[in-house]
């Protein structure tokens, strides 16, 4: 998220709102210790370092780790994101975030100006841009992936890349997506996924497959983030690729 082309910036109340958060996040994160960060190497890394850019796609609950990881881990070293957000007025908060961090926003979703968020991110990843989606956003069925996704990775070519965070303290609020807040300490482990390639002559049938996949790859991931006895030793530091 961390683009020329920066999100408006929003302002009155939930522009102090979005101040307060970021602030929040910048505090508390620092305070999180990452313990794994499994299969970067393989996916992100790997595809960036070839100069391919992806879509990032997670689950809802788990988007605050990850953002604030994405902006610390490859902001410093050039690598652009622009963040799908909803066009709602919460979605205005995670908006105003984004933008103090350096950050771009497509606004719309599923539910609200899906077709303007849809051509916004084409753009994007057209001009080399990475994608963060939130397949299961912003309404819900909780972890269940819309379509949308599928025919955005058909139309742009670019890899669909599952990524899932597990934090082994933290709150979960009482919202549909019972969104996850890593408390201050906590180990947090990070995910990846095989990249989803779907193909530029994909038709609907082939479309609900790559869908039903990436559902099922990121279910798989979220049950293993939260299950503390499948760790593995942290892999030794590298600098993603400039």
């Amino acid at each position: 998220m961390w683009l020329e082309d920066r999100a408006r910036p929003v302002g009155g109340f939930r522009g102090l709102v979005a101040a307060a958060a970021t602030a929040g996040l910048r505090t508390v994160g620092r305070t999180w210790n990452l313990v794994e960060r499994r299969n970067e190497d393989y996916t992100a890394l790997r595809l960036l370092g070839e100069r391919r850019n992806v879509l990032l796609a997670l689950w809802h609950d788990r988007i605050l780790y990850t953002l604030y990881y994405m902006a610390r881990r490859f902001r410093p070293h050039g690598v652009r994101f622009s963040l799908m957000i909803s066009a709602s007025k919460d979605g205005d908060i995670l908006a105003g975030a984004v933008n103090r961090f350096g950050g771009d926003a497509v606004r719309g979703s599923s539910s609200r100006r899906g077709r303007e968020a849809l051509m916004g991110m084409l753009d994007r990843l057209e001009r080399g841009y990475n994608g963060v989606i939130t397949p299961d956003g912003p309404r819900g069925p909780r972890y269940k992936a819309h379509a949308g996704i599928a025919l955005l990775a058909q139309k742009s070519g670019v890899p669909i890349v599952p990524v899932i965070a597990g934090a082994r303290h933290a709150w979960r609020f009482n919202s549909w997506d019972r969104f996850m807040l890593p408390l201050p300490g906590s180990p947090v482990r990070l995910l990846y996924g095989d990249p989803i390639w779907v193909p530029a002559n994909a038709d609907d049938a082939m479309r609900e497959h790559f869908r039903q996949k990436l559902e099922d790859d990121l279910n798989a991931l979220a049950r293993e983030a939260d299950d503390w006895r499948t760790l593995r030793r942290p892999l030794p530091d590298r600098r993603p690729p400039h």
